[in-house]
């Protein structure tokens, strides 16, 4: 057989190869996550300089691994890389360690993991609930599966609560219209006064005869999930002057007068059931119910001094003298609540519990005791987690930071709280950066896992594995894992999917051209053959 058969012979087979990638390309225009390929020629030649060559043959078939058109489907469960980067699967052949994919059509399993259509489950990094906090989520560092549904096989009981209110500087003091006065200066019928602050304290004997110059609402949880209503009712005291002061600008106490100018607001706990009724009762934090002696308490106090540019100096409570808690320490009949506040119009002073103990700054977080006994539950008392290094002691952290005291409005920023009751996942957001918020029908709405990226150096140089999904392999280079947004990584469009990037025009045009080449190597074929017929005839 002459040369130029054997090269025609080439032709044909490289055209066949190279209809072969078209074919396939068209045959995936609509295949989501696929990436288009080219067949790549390259010449034959051996012998001397002047030998016409050996043909053609396929030297590679090249990916092309441009972005994708991105079509939404309103699907939650739905993603899109948008950039540079590929979903992480876990190989549940066992196989490989991970494979890698475009294709974000997800779903989840029986078990609550967020899979590929063939079982493969989705990586990311999980949430670590222990550095984490209701706003602001914390995310592992070392790639996970990503389970939403164990998140909320138990419930949690609420143990910490997150308040960012800007409390009205405007406010008028606020005054019981009773004339209630303190029994240590009867010109005192400010909601400071002993016996007003012992009605805050123990509404249950008698309410406050004035009304809160604000209030929220928050639902909290207890062990089982109950749930129970806390009430937050806040009242301006007064302004103290400076030359009364007793703190300095860190909030911490000095003598008269060498304190700072300070707003004065108390804040009174209670909670109750929807009609009102008073369902549980001050304690300590082993769940025990305290009382004057006779009676207990259903609300609890704090006072919160605010400085002149509205910025929260601290946080201050009736104490023992040991730093405790110590309600017993607001009696109308003891004398020795409130050095109170002076005649309206007149410079107020410092609350103080002298001379039995004392109205000191809080050391540490603010907390709330509450055992809930009417009705009893089966949780543990007080609400709460359990305190660090005491078992069967609980109690709720305060997280004021946020608070201010700026003239104008009042404005809620949010009060949070992090319990919940049992619940079933409904759906989920994922943003941009890849973070997936998990809803779940007992109203709450966590972020769960961050899902992770993966590139590599050669991207052609991956193993392909069918299904658009590949495998690590020696000449790719060593996987590279990041985060969406960040590090040339691309975003996540969540409710879509990137379809192929198969150009169907330029892909037929690629076919004609193609053909063209194999119809030209018959040809030479044909004329071959009938060179050869005509030495046969001679």
């Amino acid at each position: 057989m002459a040369n130029y058969d054997l090269n025609a012979v080439s032709g044909i087979n490289a055209a066949s190869n190279g209809l072969a990638v078209i074919s396939n390309n068209l045959a995936n225009a609509e295949t989501v996550g696929f990436k288009s390929s080219r067949a790549e020629f390259v010449d034959l030649f051996s012998g001397s300089q002047s030998s016409p060559g050996n043909g053609v043959r396929v030297g590679a078939i090249t990916q092309d691994f441009t972005q994708g058109t991105l079509s939404d489907t309103g699907r939650e469960l739905d993603m899109a890389v948008d950039g540079e980067g590929f979903f992480i699967l876990e190989d549940k052949t066992g196989k490989y360690e991970n494979v890698y994919t475009r294709n974000g059509s997800f779903k989840l399993d029986k078990d609550g993991y967020i899979t590929d259509q063939s079982g493969n489950k989705v990586q990311g990094y999980l949430l670590n609930e222990t550095l984490s906090t209701e706003n602001s989520p914390v995310f592992e560092t070392t790639l996970s599966s990503i389970d939403l549904d164990e998140l909320n096989k138990t419930p949690q009981a609420t143990d910490e609560m997150t308040y960012d209110i800007n409390l009205d500087g405007q406010e008028v003091n606020n005054v019981d219209p009773a004339g209630t006065s303190s029994a240590n200066d009867n010109t005192d019928n400010s909601v400071g006064s002993s016996e007003n602050l012992t009605t805050l304290m123990q509404p249950a004997q008698g309410t406050f005869q004035g009304s809160s110059d604000y209030a929220t609402k928050k639902t909290i949880y207890d062990s089982l999930g109950g749930e129970h209503q806390l009430n937050i009712n806040y009242y301006k005291r007064d302004v103290v002057d400076q030359a009364t002061s007793d703190i300095d600008a860190n909030g911490n106490p000095v003598a008269a007068p060498n304190g700072v100018k300070y707003t004065s607001w108390m804040l009174q706990y209670t909670i109750t059931d929807g009609d009102g009724n008073y369902t549980g009762h001050l304690s300590d934090t082993a769940g025990n119910i305290l009382n004057d002696g006779t009676n207990p308490y259903e609300g609890q106090v704090y006072e919160m001094r605010f400085d002149t540019d509205g910025n929260l100096l601290g946080v201050y409570q009736p104490d023992d003298g040991a730093g405790n808690y110590d309600p017993t320490q607001i009696s109308p009949t003891s004398g020795g609540v409130a050095d109170a506040d002076a005649a309206v119009g007149a410079t107020a002073n410092n609350l103080s519990t002298a001379p039995v103990g004392t109205w000191a700054q809080v050391v540490g977080t603010p907390t709330l005791n509450f055992a809930i006994d009417n009705p009893l539950t089966g949780a543990t008392d007080p609400l709460g987690g359990e305190v660090a290094g005491t078992p069967n002691n609980f109690q709720i952290e305060l997280d004021f930071n946020a608070m201010t005291q700026y003239s104008g409005s009042y404005d809620l920023g949010g009060v949070s709280q992090n319990g919940y009751q049992v619940g079933d996942l409904v759906g989920l957001n994922t943003g941009s950066d890849g973070m997936i918020e998990a809803r779940y029908s007992n109203g709450r709405s966590v972020p769960v896992a961050k899902l992770a990226l993966a590139n590599f150096s050669d991207k052609n140089a991956l193993e392909k594995l069918g299904g658009q999904t590949y495998a690590e392999t020696f000449g790719s280079g060593t996987v590279q894992i990041g985060s969406p947004e960040k590090n040339g990584y691309g975003s996540i469009t969540a409710g879509s999917l990137e379809y192929s990037n198969v150009d169907t025009t330029g892909e037929l045009v690629h076919m004609i051209q193609t053909q063209r080449t194999y119809q030209a190597s018959a040809q030479v074929i044909s004329t071959s053959q009938t060179l050869t017929q005509t030495i046969l005839n001679l």
